[in-house]
């Protein structure tokens, strides 16, 4: 039998992706987000992403999760190599699976 267990890494990974996709395939929401800057989609997703991770530690640190994490400067670095790798995968994700211009016209068009 298989054996799963959901660490804070791959938490954090799958936000991310499931960030990503969703910003880039639920209509009202990636209406908005494709209304932005490159610049300013880059910072929403790093803020989304940087803020899971703190959720992460700093619910490890008050007892809210049991993670692998230790509330420490060791617990701070590994959060932080949990931010690097699920950026990574975040905009992966995003250059990857971006819908087509013909793709996101027939997803935002009005229906009658």
């Amino acid at each position: 039998m298989y054996s799963f267990s959901v660490t804070p890494e791959f938490f954090a990974v799958i936000v991310a992706g499931f960030l990503a996709l969703a910003f880039d395939y639920f209509p009202y929401l990636a209406k908005w987000f494709d209304a932005k800057s490159d610049d300013a989609k880059k910072l929403i997703m790093a803020v989304l992403v940087i803020g899971t991770a703190v959720v992460i530690f700093a619910g490890q640190c008050v007892g809210l999760f049991s993670t692998n994490l230790v509330c420490s400067v060791k617990g701070g670095m590994d959060t932080l190599y949990m931010v690097f790798l699920a950026l990574g995968v975040n905009q992966g994700v995003h250059k990857l699976l971006k819908p087509s211009a013909a793709f996101q016209s027939r997803m935002f068009a009005e229906k009658k």
